[in-house]
């Protein structure tokens, strides 16, 4: 019995809500079967399609075949990124994408948790960190959104691997237009000059993390502010990465 005998009353209060306020799945909301220890159901899980072996071993792009190789994809061949390494959750489709868009655009924030925790587990266990941040929102869209599902994510992947989360160190200072439809040099160029730093990196070795990941602009433009900064590598972790 624990002290003042609260851990009885504590299981039974558990076992109350587990009755009237089933665990259920955060995606789709189908309760979960007896014994269920995934985060999310089999279902939605069937539609989360991991990267295959066959990928840049900077960028993570996913190539074509499912032979394991390792060789650098055309782009980073061609100009070596800043960062040191992606790491994704999966391929950014099917019910990936849908729990990205549920989480970003539909005020699903309660999938904070779930993606974090998807999202640390694709993170090398003896990769050395000192912080970690998100990549930022320009003030009128964090606004309109009311949160940066990035810095949800980064509160998340800092929480399980005990880490400081700089949420004010990096900021994005020009209202850029969207990145979607634009080309690989049109999101570079879109981006030039949006993100200042507001602290200190010197020697430090920083995660960045952001929901999706395309032709990499952002993660880009934001490692060369980090490393100017004096940061001693980057590395990014995002939850989908497209193809």
């Amino acid at each position: 019995m624990g002290v003042g005998g609260f851990s009885p009353i504590k299981k039974l209060l558990l076992s109350l809500v587990r009755i009237f306020f089933p665990p259920a799945c955060p995606l789709c909301g189908s309760t979960f079967p007896k014994d269920h220890s995934d985060l999310f159901c089999a279902e939605c899980s069937s539609g989360f399609h991991p990267l295959s072996k066959a990928k840049c071993p900077i960028c993570s792009l996913p190539f074509a075949g499912e032979s394991n190789s390792s060789h650098l994809c055309g782009r980073c061949t061609k100009k070596q990124p800043l960062y040191t390494k992606v790491y994704a959750v999966g391929l950014y489709e099917q019910n990936l994408r849908r729990a990205i868009h549920q989480f970003k655009f539909n005020g699903k924030v309660g999938l904070d948790r779930p993606l974090g925790k998807l999202l640390e587990r694709t993170i090398a266990n003896n990769l050395n960190l000192d912080l970690v941040l998100p990549v930022p929102l320009f003030r009128k869209r964090l606004q309109q959104r009311s949160y940066n599902q990035a810095l949800l994510l980064a509160r998340e992947v800092a929480r399980i691997r005990k880490l400081p989360v700089a949420s004010d160190l990096l900021h994005k200072v020009l209202d850029t237009k969207s990145q979607q439809g634009l080309s690989a040099r049109e999101r570079e160029q879109n981006l030039r000059g949006a993100f200042e730093l507001g602290g200190e990196v010197e020697n430090k070795i920083v995660l960045l993390v952001d929901d999706v990941m395309t032709t990499g602009a952002t993660v880009s433009a934001c490692s060369r502010v980090l490393l100017d900064g004096g940061a001693a590598a980057v590395y990014i972790a995002v939850i989908g990465r497209a193809a």
